[in-house]
């Protein structure tokens, strides 16, 4: 894989879940939770 390509790449799975997070209802609630289940569970070791 280029580095063009793995740019475009990561563009895309980010524009994705942006979109995803402002219209799909509950989504935003979902990802915070997990987000913040892996930063304690890292911040513990």
């Amino acid at each position: 894989m280029t580095a063009r390509n793995y740019v475009l790449l990561c563009a895309s799975i980010t524009v994705l879940t942006v979109l995803s997070i402002l219209f799909v209802p509950g989504l935003s609630d979902t990802i915070e939770s997990r987000m913040l289940t892996f930063l304690v569970t890292n911040s513990r070791s």
